[in-house]
């Protein structure tokens, strides 16, 4: 049986005394071997840069966009490096998981633990989930009220306004065909 560290010795004595490891005699394939390591090593690389690239890609700034991965839809805008995230777990995506509110940088993906949306006359606190009847109202009364005017966010003493822009156009509505998140 080989052991690697009884190998590790041997070479180390073998080059003090001039003798060759028996591990040499097959040198193609121990060179071949970093050089197929490194290659595949370069494959996932660049395959988990573009799976990230494709993840945080920014919306354009000030206008809401529209994801779709496994089954699940995400809706944001992004402003001022912050984004603000609204997922929609669907039946066929996640049919147990509830629909949410998040607040996020941008750039590192942190989600920001308390943060207050006002739109339409009324204040949101978030982070949510619409996994309640009290979460459901919110997150329909907010989806609503973000199709119809700016939200101001607020957290950790900033303020960001998002703008409504596109907002009718991308975010759904309650009630109206193709609306797919679940709630409750």
């Amino acid at each position: 049986m080989f052991n690697f560290f009884h190998s590790r010795e041997y070479i180390y004595r073998s080059h003090r005394t001039g003798t060759q490891p028996p591990e040499c005699h097959t040198p193609k394939v121990a060179a071949a071997t970093p050089l197929i390591a490194a290659a595949t090593l370069l494959r996932i690389g660049v395959g988990v840069v573009a799976a990230m690239l494709a993840f945080t890609a920014p919306a354009a700034q000030g206008q809401w966009a529209q994801g779709f991965g496994q089954g699940n839809l995400e809706y944001f805008i992004d402003a001022q490096g912050m984004r603000l995230l609204i997922g929609c777990p669907t039946q066929e995506g996640s049919a147990d998981a509830a629909s949410s509110v998040t607040l996020m940088a941008v750039t590192s993906s942190q989600e920001v633990k308390k943060f207050a949306v006002k739109v339409g006359g009324h204040t949101f606190e978030g982070p949510f989930e619409a996994d309640s009847r009290v979460g459901e109202n919110n997150f329909v009364a907010l989806l609503d009220g973000l199709r119809k005017g700016d939200a101001v966010v607020s957290y950790g003493g900033k303020t960001i306004t998002f703008a409504k822009s596109n907002a009718a156009q991308v975010l759904p509505a309650y009630g109206k065909k193709g609306f797919q998140c679940n709630l409750g």
